[in-house]
Formats: C-alpha cells, sequence, structure tokens
C-alpha cells in the first residue's frame, strides 16, 4: 500500500514502482488529503503498468536497436559467449524494421510476428536465442532503471525445436580416422575422442594439467576463459590407450600448451578442425558416396557414384574430379563418439556422465540412453504370441497361411441363406417337441418363483 509522510516542509509519497520496487518521491500535494490521493493514483497506474494493462512512458528514447547496443556492452561483454551474441545481434537486429521502433511501441504481437519469420527463414533453434537476446535486454534494461513497462519477450512462446540424436564415430571408424590424420592434429584428435573434451578446452590444455603417474587430466579452463564451460575445475581419468598420444604431444610441443601451433602460440578458436576432420574421414575411405564434377572451368558437370573410378565428362571429355562425400559430421561430434561408445561398451551412465561434465544426468540419459546394450529390448520382448522366434518367422514368411507345421483353414463367413444349416449344425435337437436346446426360451427367474407360489396355494 502506498504511504505518505512529511518532510522538508513537503509531502513525499512510497509507492511500489512498475518493476515492483519500493520507491519515494516528492509531491506537489499541499495538504495529506491531497498527498493521498496523489500516492493511490500513482500507484495504481504502476499496478496497471506492472502487470501489462498500460503501456509505461518511455522517458528514455530508446530504441530496441539502441537497447541491444547497450545489453552488448554493458551486460553481455565479459561473457564466455559474447562474440555469438553480438554477432547474432549485429546480423539479425542491425537493420530490421523492428530495432527502429521505440521501446514503448515494441509488443509481443510484433516480437513474436519478427521472430516468426526467421524461425521459417533460418531455424527454431535461431528464434529462440534472438528472443532470449530480447528478454535478458529488457529484463536488464528494468533492474537499470531504463524501461518501466513489461516485457514483451515474456509474452511470446519458445519455437519448438525437433530433438535430433547426434551422429558419432562407429568403433571401427576409430583407427582409419586416427591413422589418415596428420602428425600435428593426431593426438589432439586422439584426446578428444578418448577424454571427450571441448574443442576450447583441448586448446588451452597445458602440459601441467596432465598427471601421467595418476592418469588424470585436469580440465582448468577453456580459450581465453580461467574456468571451463562448468564453471568448475575437474578431474577425469586418462584413459590408457591414450597415454602414449599425450606424451607424443608433449614431447613435440614447444611451448607450455599440450597442443599448440608450430610458432608454440594457441590455436585460434576458428580453426577449421571440421575441416579437417571430414577430409581425413575421406581419405580413410569413410564415405558414402563420391561426387564426380568436371574439371573444365564453368563446366559445372556433376556425378554422384558409389566409387571413384575414372570417368569422364559427357560434354567436354575433360576428366571428372571425384570429391569424397562423408557425412555431415562435426568436432563436436567426437564429443558425443565417448559418450556413445562408453554407453555401447556397457559402461555406467553415472561415469558417462561424469566424463562429459553434464549438470543434469537426465542430459545424459536422454541423448545416449538408447544405445545402452538392452535399452528396453527385454521389456518389449516381453510381448511374445509364438512359442519361439523361428515360428514366428515361419509365419511371417507363408503369409500368415502356415503356422505350426500346419495349414490354417480359415472360415469363409456364411451367406444369409445359409444361416438355418448352422444353427442346425451347431445345436442339439434334444428338447421337447424336437426345439434345438438353444432356440429354447427360458423363463425369468422372477416369473418362475411366481409360479411356483402359485402351484403351492392351489394344492
Amino acid at each position: 500500500m502506498a504511504g505518505v509522510r512529511f518532510k522538508n516542509r513537503r509531502w513525499h509519497v512510497r509507492y511500489l514502482d512498475a518493476t515492483g520496487v519500493r520507491c519515494e518521491r516528492v509531491t506537489p500535494a499541499t495538504n495529506k488529503a491531497e498527498a493521498k490521493r496523489f500516492a493511490a493514483e500513482l500507484e495504481a497506474r504502476t499496478w496497471k503498468i506492472r502487470h501489462g494493462l498500460e503501456v509505461a512512458p518511455d522517458e528514455s528514447g530508446l530504441t530496441l536497436g539502441g537497447l541491444m547496443d547497450w545489453w552488448l556492452a554493458n551486460r553481455s561483454a565479459g561473457t564466455a559467449s559474447h562474440s555469438r551474441n553480438e554477432s547474432a545481434v549485429r546480423c539479425h537486429f542491425g537493420a530490421a524494421a523492428i530495432a527502429r521502433l521505440p521501446l514503448h511501441t515494441v509488443t509481443p504481437a510484433c516480437l513474436e510476428e519478427f521472430l516468426r519469420t526467421k524461425a521459417a527463414d533460418l531455424s527454431a533453434g535461431t528464434a529462440n536465442h534472438l528472443r532470449g537476446f530480447v528478454h535478458a535486454a529488457f529484463n536488464s534494461a528494468r533492474r537499470a532503471g531504463l524501461y518501466a513497462g513489461a516485457n514483451p519477450a515474456a509474452d511470446v512462446p519458445k519455437f519448438k525445436v525437433p530433438h535430433r540424436l547426434p551422429d558419432y564415430l562407429r568403433k571401427a571408424e576409430v583407427v582409419p580416422l586416427l591413422g589418415a590424420l596428420s602428425d600435428k592434429y593426431r593426438d589432439l584428435f586422439a584426446c578428444a575422442i578418448y577424454a571427450g573434451l571441448r574443442k576450447g578446452e583441448l586448446m588451452a590444455l597445458q602440459k601441467r594439467d596432465l598427471d601421467f603417474e595418476a592418469r588424470l587430466i585436469r580440465v582448468r579452463r577453456s580459450h581465453g576463459r580461467n574456468v571451463p564451460k562448468e564453471g568448475d575445475e575437474s578431474a577425469l581419468p586418462m584413459a590408457s590407450e591414450l597415454v602414449p598420444f599425450l606424451r607424443a604431444a608433449v614431447a613435440a610441443s614447444p611451448s607450455a600448451l599440450v597442443f599448440p601451433n608450430d610458432d608454440g602460440s594457441r590455436m585460434r578458436p576458428d580453426t577449421k578442425l571440421e575441416k579437417i576432420l571430414r577430409s581425413a574421414m575421406g581419405r580413410a575411405g569413410l564415405v558414402e558416396s563420391w561426387l564426380h564434377v568436371c574439371r573444365l572451368k564453368g563446366c559445372g558437370h556433376q556425378q554422384r557414384h558409389d566409387d571413384d573410378d575414372l570417368r569422364h565428362c559427357p560434354e567436354h571429355a575433360c576428366k571428372l574430379w571425384p570429391k569424397a562425400q562423408v557425412r555431415a559430421i562435426r568436432f563436436h561430434d567426437l564429443r558425443h563418439t565417448t559418450a556413445s561408445l562408453m554407453t555401447m561398451a556397457g559402461a555406467n551412465p553415472a561415469a558417462v556422465q561424469r566424463v562429459l561434465r553434464h549438470g543434469d544426468p537426465r542430459i545424459t540419459m536422454q541423448v545416449y540412453a538408447h544405445l545402452a546394450p538392452g535399452y528396453l529390448r527385454d521389456e518389449v520382448d516381453r510381448l511374445r504370441f509364438f512359442d519361439d522366434v523361428s515360428a514366428a518367422a515361419e509365419f511371417a514368411q507363408a503369409g500368415g497361411q502356415v503356422a505350426f507345421g500346419r495349414r490354417l483353414d480359415v472360415p469363409h463367413r456364411p451367406d444369409a441363406g445359409a444361416t438355418e444349416p448352422m444353427l442346425a449344425a451347431h445345436s442339439r435337437p434334444d428338447g421337447p417337441h424336437g426345439v434345438p436346446v438353444r432356440a429354447q426360451s427360458r423363463p425369468h427367474p422372477g416369473a418362475r418363483s411366481r409360479l411356483v407360489m402359485h402351484q403351492k396355494r392351489s394344492t
């Protein structure tokens, strides 16, 4: 409730502002009654603004684009994802018409229309990221006193993002891939597969983080940050097969880093490790098909085949260049490879969670539980209608006509005229007057009892 008080020869009112914070301001009231009326009207207006029933007057003069710039400079700067946040905001809000709207005119309807366009052109995940940026910017502006209205992004629902299972390297593909990599990257990719470290954690890994006696890898930093993504340092067990790869990397490194550049400096975050991975898969023969492209500049003729045999362009008789087409696997999928192969080898889900350092064990189970040996198979196998699997196979191969060593005689539906013969065939004519038993009508139990009582009275 609003309150009033007389201070320094002026009437002051205390009330909840549009953000729900208790504040105090001076009024032009000359007596207590006017001050109470002013306080009641002020609190009623802020209550409507706080609950979205009224638009707050915008006194900052900020547009949505200006708000996003302020948020990047004052709230996003210094965070681990600042560079990605800045790139996304500049790309999607820079020339958009919605960025020129004043803050008090940005409604949930216009924001949702903007995000729906982004979801249709790009993806639902991108639209959800942009919604999150706007939501965070408005909340920060309200806390800083730059905006007093409701957050329009709060009333915009998130878009449904389809869940897709991650891709990973199969067990038989790991050794050929490592053999196809150059000496500069072989140890790095081996550490990514055996330990499940992220790209930034691998690039920031130092020699003092490796304990070969205890066979531990201490994850302490990522890229330019002093802490990993989870925020806490962690120690991971070092696989026995990973030890020689790490010893070779330490011996070849000219600096304190385990996987540096040739001059000892840290690798850039935009190093194309994904391109290196897919090229190595092509050299290792882990291809799905071959795209044969004409070598003549400007021709553009292409053919897709399952082999890389020599072929010629039908138009210019030039040789076609075979390009290996591999799975669209990412470098981050090597982390999924670690978890997937551990799960299929029968590792405990809790151990997989510890290696991946997931904060929530449900994330590990939702993504990798389908790979666990016997996952739901034993429960589904409870549905049994045949003596064994061979009987079901025999029944299926015979088209449902033969089962258990005999032919099934499926009776056809009789015609209308065959009703009485079937009734006669399935009935017993042992009732009085030759009426079949199944055709006799049975008296109601109540009628039978009344008949018995009538016979007793008559006797």
